[in-house]
């Protein structure tokens, strides 16, 4: 839960970077659909492929018996929504899907993981996605049949889904909202926090298992991190370049139990400090080894508009509750 990067997150920015132009060029939206006001689950085809499932909540791919491969990529609208046009610039809540047409497997799936993404359309998604988004509304879905090489814009050879390079690839995007961007912390330092204003760590057996949000106001988003030392340590101070050994318990506002903890798993995290969120890079630096602290990070500084699977929303503040139990400086 910890890590900068996810696999959603890495897919959309691996393949956003490696997409081609040409996708915007090839739309076409003849493809047969459903509205997505239909009481029944919506059903549309690709070159053969039936996909079905309410749109943003579910999809079912059903291959054919073979897939051609596309001289060039081919883009269906299979459900219409009924939401305003998606703008240059929008910040897209999607679920996105690519399977393999070679060996008619899923590749990849947000509707598995149980959580959309936030893509951006305009050129920081690249070309491939902000095709798929040109023109279209949002509660829309839409298809396209593509191959690896052109998903990755060329550089398909060993690419991290095992995609064979000549494959026909089918993705989809289920277009379900807007996002807000999240807001910029007022400032890029920790602060020291308010005990009053900080959710009661809840201890059994020694261990943190829970926070307690009574009387807490939930912040707001632009608020800088917030450091609460607990127990303070008498090691040396965490610098950003350390590899920290670490017991944690993280929660957003109010949950009603935390979403990733190690104290219950009995293993410390091990990790470069510089390869978790910016907010654990921004609260621990200069906490003596031996503390136990508790850092309130805004979205900024954590998952940001997009989160992180079913337990971390979009824009969440996040706590963690964090023992530091060593720290090294690499040589």
């Amino acid at each position: 839960m910890l890590r900068r990067t996810r696999r959603s997150a890495a897919l959309a920015a691996a393949c956003a970077a490696l997409l081609l132009p040409a996708l915007a060029a090839c739309s076409d939206d003849s493809g047969e659909g459903a509205d997505s006001g239909s009481d029944s689950a919506p059903t549309g085809t690709l070159d053969g492929v039936t996909i079905e499932g309410e749109v943003g909540e579910e999809l079912t791919v059903e291959w054919g018996e073979e897939l051609a491969v596309p001289e060039e990529t081919e883009v269906v609208t299979l459900v219409e929504g009924d939401g305003e046009e998606i703008e240059e610039g929008d910040l897209v809540g999607a679920f996105l899907y690519v399977g393999d047409g070679a060996t008619q497997q899923d590749a990849y799936s947000d509707f598995a993981r149980g959580a959309a993404q936030a893509i951006p359309n305009d050129e920081r998604a690249g070309e491939f996605f902000p095709g798929l988004m040109d023109g279209a509304t949002y509660g829309s879905r839409v298809a396209a049949l593509t191959t690896a090489d052109e998903l990755f814009g060329g550089s398909a050879e060993g690419n991290a889904l095992g995609i064979a390079t000549d494959a026909p690839v089918v993705v989809v995007m289920d277009l379900v909202d807007e996002r807000v961007t999240s807001p910029t912390p007022s400032s890029e330092e920790p602060e020291q926090a308010d005990p009053e204003a900080q959710p009661e760590v809840v201890v059994e057996g020694g261990d943190p298992v829970a926070l307690d949000f009574s009387g807490v106001e939930e912040p707001e988003l632009d608020t800088p991190v917030q450091v609460l030392v607990l127990e303070e340590g008498d090691g040396p101070e965490v610098t950003s370049e350390d590899t920290v050994t670490v017991d944690y318990l993280g929660s957003v506002y109010d949950a009603d139990e935390p979403f990733d903890g190690s104290y219950s798993r009995g293993e410390p995290l091990v990790s470069p400090l510089s390869g978790l969120i910016p907010g654990w890079t921004i609260g621990l630096t200069g906490v003596p080894v031996g503390s136990r602290v508790l850092l309130q990070i805004p979205p900024a500084f954590g998952y940001g508009e997009q989160g992180s699977g079913a337990a971390i929303p979009g824009n969440a503040t996040l706590w963690f509750v964090i023992d530091v139990i060593e720290a090294d400086t690499p040589a």
